[in-house]
């Protein structure tokens, strides 16, 4: 009877890995990589624009600092250059 049981085993494992190779194989769902992609092209955006408004500061405060500069030197004249 124990080796009765044991070919049965058997015989099932062998049934369910035959089963199991003859279903297709699930894909994984086509959203999740275009989803990484929306994120990444969304950060590559913000990085850009935090860039672009970074460069408009710094843009600014240098023209703030010449203006400045060409105010207290006055019209027509130039700071000595070194």
């Amino acid at each position: 009877m124990f080796d009765a049981l044991i070919l049965k085993d058997l015989f099932m494992s062998l049934f369910r890995a035959c089963a199991e190779s003859l279903q297709p194989k699930r894909q994984p769902p086509r959203g999740d990589g275009s989803a990484d992609q929306n994120i990444d092209e969304w950060l590559e955006n913000l990085h850009g624009s935090f860039h672009g408004l970074r460069q408009r500061g710094i843009d600014e405060e240098l023209f703030n600092v010449i203006s400045g500069f060409e105010a207290l030197t006055g019209p027509g004249r130039h700071a000595r250059r070194w």
